[in-house]
């Protein structure tokens, strides 16, 4: 009996033991971690928001929000870009005062490194200098002008080729104002307004016409611009639902609009009325007999 007993009460405290330990643990879910992919100087690096977080200094438990992300990765491509531009700085400066203690210390090297053959050049020079040592005294005077004519020529051609160069942008400068001015005052008589868009739109006509030989001025172009923006705005007028036809004409283009037809509206009323008050007059006049029968007359024969 009393074991018995005491199996009871171990049977109950185990099942306590299991109810108290069946108590369901609430973890709370784990928070992704922020990632970005960044390109500097087209080398694409990888970087994530516990990286970013060691290198401010920032607890790794502690949130940051979108936008201190975002912030956190600009400053760092940022700070990327300059480390790489003072590398490259530093690796070109390294260069050029390798290049300027060859040439002084061992150029023959130098000439190695860039693709030359140190020893064919030293021969080549060799047997110039020979050959002109060996020349006659007129003979290498008449080289020497010879080679300062060329060089001038080259100077002389190129200075000519800017000058051109100049001119013609000059006078491509002085023709783009005139036809601007043109266009502008085309406009003044029409309803377009003197947006680049528009200006633009005229001179592509003009440099059309003239491709053709047509000759023509910016006031014959503007309806066929007007035409233009009249079939483009209905075709995306006809695109759109109303809603957002509503939100392309405008609040105030539209109110506007409304004015006008409520106006003209207003307009064919009036003289509707006066057109239908002629004749009630006219029936309210009182005529002769006479005037009776004359226009009965002439009912009869028209």
């Amino acid at each position: 009996m009393e074991e018995q007993s005491t199996e009871a009460i171990d049977e109950s405290v185990l099942s306590e033991g299991i109810e108290e330990s069946g108590e369901v643990i609430q973890t709370t879910p784990e928070i992704p971690i922020k990632e970005a992919r960044i390109d500097v100087n087209g080398q694409v690096m990888q970087i994530n928001e516990r990286q970013l977080k060691a290198l401010w200094g920032l607890p790794e438990n502690e949130p940051i929000t979108d936008k201190e992300f975002k912030t956190m990765v600009s400053s760092y491509k940022a700070q990327k870009t300059s480390d790489i531009a003072t590398r490259n700085a530093r690796h070109q400066e390294k260069l050029v005062k390798e290049i300027a203690d060859l040439i002084q210390t061992n150029p023959w090297q130098l000439l190695e490194k860039a693709g030359y053959n140190p020893r064919q050049l030293a021969e080549e020079y060799l047997t110039q200098a020979i050959e002109e040592d060996m020349l006659p005294e007129n003979e290498r005077e008449l080289r020497k002008v010879r080679y300062e004519k060329e060089e001038l020529e080259k100077v002389y051609k190129m200075e000519l080729d800017r000058r051109e160069q100049e001119q013609i942008q000059q006078v491509v400068q002085q023709v783009e104002q005139e036809i601007t001015g043109q266009i502008i005052d085309a406009l003044d008589s029409s309803s377009l307004p003197k947006s680049p868009e528009v200006v633009k739109r005229i001179a592509n006509y003009m440099l059309i016409a003239e491709q053709k030989g047509i000759a023509i001025n910016p006031k014959q172009i503007i309806p066929l611009v007007e035409e233009d923006f009249r079939n483009l705005n209905a075709q995306i007028l006809k695109s759109l639902d109303p809603a957002k036809r509503i939100n392309y004409i405008g609040e105030d283009l539209l109110k506007q609009i409304r004015q006008d037809d409520l106006a003209r509206l207003k307009t064919n009323q009036s003289q509707s009325n006066q057109s239908q008050s002629k004749p009630r007059q006219l029936l309210n006049k009182k005529i002769t007999k006479e005037e009776w029968r004359k226009e009965l007359a002439e009912r009869i024969r028209s």
